[in-house]
Parts: C-alpha cells; sequence; structure tokens
C-alpha cells in the first residue's frame, strides 16, 4: 500500500513539472484576441465620448432654445427684426443678440466642454466647443417658425463626425 501511494505522489509530481506555463502559441492567440478586441471597441468609446461631450451643447441649448421660444412669440421676429422695428431703431445684433434676447452673454453660458452659446439675430443659435474631444469646433441649432407658431430646430454641425453626434443631429 505505501509503495502504491508513494507511486502515485510521484506521477503527480511528473504532471506538476510538466504543467509550468502557457506555450508560446497560447500566448500568441491571447495577444491575438486581445489585439482583435481593442481594434473595436477603441473606436466604439472615442465615438462615444464625443456624443456624451456633444450631449452637454443640446442640453445648454435646450435652455436658450425656451427663452429664444418665447421672445420670437412675444415680438413675432427674431432679434434683429425686431430692433429693426424700434422708435428710435435700436443697435444691431446680427452675431450676438443674447442680451437682446434676455438670454445670459454667451461667454457665461458654458460646460465642461462648452465654452459659449450666442444667439445671432436670426435666431441661430451657435454653441461652441472649448475642450474635450470637439476642441474648437461648433454646433449650430437653426430655428424654423411655422405657421401655427410652432418652432422647430435643425441641429448641424462643423467638424464633428456624424458617429461622434447625438442620434437627435445626425
Amino acid at each position: 500500500m505505501k509503495a502504491n501511494m508513494q507511486s502515485q505522489i510521484e506521477d503527480l509530481k511528473k504532471q506538476q513539472k510538466k504543467q509550468r506555463g502557457f506555450t508560446l502559441i497560447e500566448l500568441m492567440i491571447v495577444v491575438a484576441i486581445i489585439g482583435i478586441l481593442a481594434a473595436i471597441a477603441i473606436p466604439q468609446y472615442q465615438n462615444y465620448t464625443g456624443r456624451a461631450q456633444a450631449a452637454e451643447a443640446i442640453t445648454l441649448f435646450s435652455g436658450v432654445k425656451t427663452s429664444l421660444a418665447e421672445y420670437y412669440n412675444e415680438n413675432d421676429a427674431w432679434p434683429t427684426a425686431a430692433l429693426a422695428a424700434q422708435t428710435p431703431p435700436g443697435t444691431d445684433c446680427a452675431l450676438d443678440c443674447n442680451d437682446e434676447a434676455g438670454i445670459d452673454p454667451a461667454n457665461s453660458i458654458v460646460g465642461t466642454y462648452v465654452s459659449s452659446v450666442q444667439v445671432a439675430g436670426t435666431g441661430i443659435v451657435t454653441v461652441t466647443f472649448g475642450s474635450g474631444v470637439h476642441s474648437g469646433d461648433t454646433m449650430t441649432f437653426t430655428p424654423d417658425a411655422t405657421n401655427d407658431g410652432a418652432l422647430s430646430w435643425t441641429c448641424a454641425s462643423a467638424g464633428i463626425a456624424d458617429a461622434q453626434l447625438p442620434s437627435n443631429c445626425r
């Protein structure tokens, strides 16, 4: 019995010596699999990050959108046209009408990635990114006033890939 046990112990020791680690081929297969997964995952993660940062622009725009809709419904015109109709005529605000529309200054409507939200005299809102994936890029929101008084907005971007835009801007 003792000899039988010693024989089994020796067999176990031999098996342990044989199984010391992975072979080179096994390691190469694992590295190849990780490389393939990384090649797929990294671009998807970059698109996800871009969409998340672009969503901040839509969030900041939503507050401006409400104020502009109120302005348009009260004046039946965008800021430049409303100022031109005043007697005496107001100043032209073709590029920056935040004050006229009752909105905070463009440089004070900021977020982590957005550096300004500026209202033009035609109602077009330009959101400029100051940092992140879209640094230096812009998104514009153009109003469309329909006959029944409702406003709809069209989103466009300059320099931002479609895959990095939120779904409602593609």
